[in-house]
Parts: structure tokens; C-alpha cells; sequence
């Protein structure tokens, strides 16, 4: 699954070094390298401190001390002392530097620590994870808080072009750290469109979702049959139930790289998880094929980005 380094972004706080430690863990597992990189203000281009003869240049070099400082203080019971060693320090916004560490480190995986608001903070605000999730185009694992030893595994599917990828990286994931594994599928209620041009079978629309996953989706996950759940409900909160009630210490989605329309008409279950976060949380990024799928209407079940 990790077939490059694995990029953690950091700072001072327990939250990232929950996410640190994780990175180090997978790292170790898939016997890749862990980057750990922190982005940071460049108070040089401070309008505000402009004429004050400040030298920026000295207080640049000072804050990054200092931030270092703390980074590494949080985080040296997280990870081996040469990973922490390798830290680097970037001016920029937090998005745009992990993209470029990315491209540098030909990175397999991202992680970044979830639910934290502190002043360091940066890494791990909704902005920062909604950018990340939007932008990067290998897997992103958003932590909450430590990552069990062998983490049961949720992955949740839909019936598009996302669903068997998504699942092949659920599945190396779940063999990485030997944890459980099961697949979900939600039959979401078909929404009120006065404009179709015929009615859709509530039944019939069940039945034929049923048929494609036991077709098309089922045979391409090596587990039980038990492992294998479709609930019906709304996809966010179904995730969530099921989630809570089979112990999910990581759900894992497909993101489907849906363009500013699609949000905010039909909103993303990815974006609103991670926004939630019942739990860890590892996004794969699905491109579009060149000739996209069709699936009629009648047996679409969405669980998507």
C-alpha cells in the first residue's frame, strides 16, 4: 500500500504527536522512510512590522528556533530520535508545503493529527485537513488521538469507479498493521426529484444495488460474509453507528476529487467525517477514469467525496 515515504505534518501538540507516532509506526511496518514537517508563518513579509528596524531575518531565525524547540519536546517519545532529527521547517502555508514535501519525497501516505485548536495549531484545523484532503493525491490518515497496535478497520464503499481501489488500499492497510477488516455499504434514501422523468422503486432501486455489490464489489474483499454489511440510512451518521458499534479505530473512504459545484450543492461525506472524525480517518484519493461509469440512478447508493 505505502510505496513511498510517509509525511507527517507536525507541531507542539499531543494531537500531532498522535499522528507522529502513527506515521512512524506505518512507516516502520512498510520499511519506508517518515518525513516530518512543520509549516510556518514568514513573519518577513509582516506588513506590520515594516519601518519598526526589527531585523525579520533575525526573528524568522528565532521563531523557528523556538518552534522547533517545542516540536521536538512533544515529540521526542513519538518517534525514533533520527526521524525528529529530520524535521523540516518551512515558511508557507500548511497545504502548499505538504504538497511540495510530496513531490520531493515522492510520498506514499500523509498524516495529520485531527481536533486541535491551539495557537500551533496549523497542521490541525479543519481548514488545513479540508485543503489537504482537496489538494494531495496520496493516501491521508487524520488521527484521533493514538492509533491502536492492531486497528480495526472500517472501509466504506459506494457502487463507482472509487469503490474496488478503495478497497484494495483498505485491505493492505488492514494487512500492514494486522488488524480486522469490514466493508460497509449504505443504501442511502433516494432523494425527492420531482424532475425524473419516471418513478424509481424503492425496492427495485435495493435489489439492484445488492445485485452489483454481490456482482462487482463483494468478491474483491477477502473476508467473511459477516464482514460484509449494508445498512440503510443517511451515509454520515450510518458510517458513524457502524462505526461505534464494531469498535472502528480507523473508517476508511474514497475521495472522489468532486469539483467547488458539487460541494456545496450535494456536500462531500468525506469532508463532513473528517469535519466529525468518530474516529481515525484515512482518505484515498480515486482520480476519474477517462470514460467515467455510468450508474443508473435507480441503483445509486453514494458514499463519496
Amino acid at each position: 500500500m505505502i510505496a513511498g515515504p510517509v509525511v507527517v505534518g507536525v507541531d507542539g501538540s499531543p494531537e500531532a504527536g498522535a499522528a507522529a507516532a502513527a506515521g512512524w509506526r506505518l512507516a516502520q511496518a512498510a520499511r519506508v522512510r517518515c518525513h516530518l514537517v512543520h509549516a510556518t508563518r514568514d513573519v518577513r513579509s509582516a506588513l506590520d512590522l515594516a519601518g519598526t528596524g526589527v531585523s525579520l531575518d533575525d526573528l524568522q531565525l528565532a521563531m523557528l528556533a523556538r518552534t522547533r524547540s517545542e516540536i521536538a519536546a512533544a515529540l521526542e517519545d513519538r518517534v525514533a530520535p533520527h526521524v525528529l532529527e529530520g524535521l523540516a521547517m518551512r515558511a508557507g502555508r500548511p497545504a502548499a508545503i505538504l504538497a511540495e514535501v510530496i513531490e520531493e519525497t515522492e510520498a506514499g501516505m500523509v498524516g495529520l493529527g485531527g481536533k486541535h485548536h491551539s495557537t500551533l495549531g496549523r497542521w490541525l484545523g479543519g481548514s488545513t485537513v479540508q485543503h489537504a484532503v482537496r489538494r494531495l493525491s496520496v493516501p491521508l490518515l487524520v488521527t484521533a488521538g493514538n492509533l491502536h497496535p492492531r486497528p480495526r478497520v472500517l472501509v466504506a464503499v459506494d457502487l463507482s469507479y472509487a469503490a474496488l481501489p478503495t478497497l484494495d488500499q483498505a485491505v493492505d492497510f488492514a494487512r500492514l498493521l494486522g488488524g480486522p477488516l469490514r466493508a460497509l455499504h449504505v443504501l442511502e434514501p433516494i432523494p425527492n426529484a420531482p424532475e425524473l422523468p419516471f418513478p424509481v422503486d424503492v425496492g427495485d432501486y435495493e435489489a439492484r444495488s445488492r445485485e452489483r455489490l454481490d456482482q462487482h464489489v463483494w468478491p474483491a474483499l477477502p473476508v467473511p460474509d459477516h464482514d460484509k454489511v449494508v445498512r440503510q440510512g443517511v451515509a454520515l451518521d450510518t458510517i458513524a453507528e457502524e462505526a461505534a458499534a464494531w469498535r472502528a479505530d480507523v473508517i476508511v473512504v474514497g475521495s472522489h476529487g468532486k469539483g467547488w459545484v458539487d460541494r456545496l450543492v450535494i456536500g462531500s461525506v468525506t469532508e463532513d467525517l473528517l469535519n466529525d472524525l468518530p474516529t481515525a480517518v484515512l482518505v484515498i484519493p480515486v482520480p476519474a477514469p477517462e470514460r467515467r461509469e455510468t450508474i443508473p440512478i435507480e441503483t445509486r447508493a453514494v458514499v463519496t467525496a
